[in-house]
């Protein structure tokens, strides 16, 4: 991200991690929403606590490369960085404050999923939708994911309102 926390280039699918949908998906909500990150971040300063992470872990990952012998020896280049093992401490002590933002963040946005439209009077997403958003295996499964972040669905947000 450049200072104006607008991408300068499409995010790329990581394997273990993230598919060509999801970076997809990524790309799109980065260019809608990097007008209000700065905001963001201001307000909720946990919100930075995921990229911090990524930092640490990918100064650590260069390090354990680029001091392998074998990597030395096939670049022509000796480099010595910092072990930083007190980052790496800080890191792990923060993933609990990370965990807590991104259970707190699931469950104002299965709110809003369950929230009633302006347009159509009824909940934003079925519960058949946040499914296969959240990649459970069935609509009980995301109604079950919904009790346990936000309480009990109440009639419009069980389904009792037509919607299925």
């Amino acid at each position: 991200m450049t200072n104006t926390d607008k991408p300068t280039h499409p995010p790329r699918p990581v394997p273990y991690v993230m598919d060509g949908e999801q970076a997809e998906l990524l790309a799109r909500l980065s260019g809608r929403y990097a007008d209000v990150l700065p905001e963001v971040r201001d307000r909720a300063p946990e919100a930075s606590v995921p990229v911090l992470l990524h930092a640490v872990h990918a100064h650590q990952a260069r390090r354990l490369i680029e001091s392998a012998p074998r990597w030395q020896k096939t670049t022509g280049r000796v480099v010595e960085l910092e072990d930083r093992a007190e980052d790496v401490a800080a890191a792990l002590a923060l993933l609990r404050v990370a965990r807590a933002d991104l259970d707190g963040l699931e469950g104002a946005l299965l709110l809003a999923a369950r929230s009633i439209s302006t347009n159509t009077g009824k909940p934003l997403l079925t519960f058949k939708k946040i499914a296969a958003a959240l990649d459970v295996e069935s609509e009980q499964a995301a109604q079950g994911r919904y009790r346990r972040k936000v309480g009990r669905p109440n009639a419009a947000s069980s389904g009792v309102d037509g919607t299925p």
